[in-house]
């Protein structure tokens, strides 16, 4: 077997690698360096930029949390806009919602998709779903469009790195509250307790400034930087309400009521700095 590494140095003090058997895509798109790679035991894995964005093994402690925690907390939601998500494992698990009447996704690099449908088959080619919708437009100007509400958004997006930084500003969060329905929640990534406290507890404030009920969560993702990775949920329906709503059809492999429920429990330290 080649001894092929792919190292990610997301900070200077800190590198993780995959041991890769072969690579599968290597393309400068119009917005970013794609890489798609098949690794030892991690299956496929899409990278952007050089920063890992999921593979086959694990995304699965990513999409469900991201995606099933605010859509739980909404009784019957109709209508979803994933921020980012090209990949399509959001898309995936919004879909499963018997109720979802169209699940928009938002996506600047149509790469992302067509590479995405052809080498993760495990997410069942969710954009042959005619509930599914491809918008391949800067999210920014989309949600500036008039009559664009929605009653769960997921912001699925890269890191906080060249363009991706805006989608983290108090701008953007302001867009996202502002297209939501009555009684709808959204839920954004929002990084790593260790690594990034002080972004964190910004965006804390942007949510708290603008939500009822604002909060944030954690799961684990052994490829992401210090093995998980963290979420914003905000909306005026506290979460807890997801704990009482039955799952939608097919099989979860991440979370379940106890898993959803600790993961809003935070370690004490990083409590400390959230909440004071």
């Amino acid at each position: 077997m080649n001894n092929i590494w792919l190292t990610e140095e997301l900070h200077s003090y800190y590198r993780k690698a995959l041991h890769v058997k072969r690579v599968l895509v290597e393309e400068q798109t119009d917005y970013q360096y794609l890489q798609v790679v098949e690794t030892e035991f991690f299956g496929n894995a899409l990278i952007l930029d050089g920063i890992i964005q999921l593979t086959e093994q694990d995304n699965m402690g990513y999409h469900e949390m991201i995606t099933h925690v605010p859509a739980l907390a909404v009784e019957n939601p109709k209508r979803a806009l994933v921020v980012g998500g090209g990949d399509g494992g959001s898309l995936q698990q919004l879909l499963r919602y018997p109720s979802m009447e169209e699940v928009v996704v938002c996506e600047l690099d149509r790469k992302v998709v067509e590479y995405s449908r052809q080498y993760f088959p495990g997410f069942g080619d969710p954009w042959s779903d005619p509930r599914a919708k491809l918008v391949v437009q800067d999210a920014f100007e989309y949600l500036k469009i008039p009559g664009n509400t929605f009653d769960v958004i997921v912001s699925d997006t890269t890191d906080p790195i060249g363009m991706a930084e805006r989608l983290f500003s108090e701008e953007f969060f302001g867009l996202m509250w502002g297209a939501l329905n009555p009684g709808g929640a959204l839920a954004t990534q929002c990084e790593q307790p260790y690594f990034d406290t002080a972004l964190i507890k910004e965006i804390y404030g942007f949510a708290r400034s603008m939500a009822k009920s604002p909060d944030y969560y954690y799961a684990q993702v052994p490829t992401y930087p210090g093995g998980g990775i963290g979420f914003m949920y905000a909306s005026n329906t506290p979460w807890q309400n997801g704990l009482t709503r039955a799952y939608p059809p097919g099989q979860m492999n991440y979370i379940n009521p106890d898993v959803h429920r600790a993961a809003f429990a935070l370690p004490e330290f990083f409590r400390r700095e959230l909440h004071g």
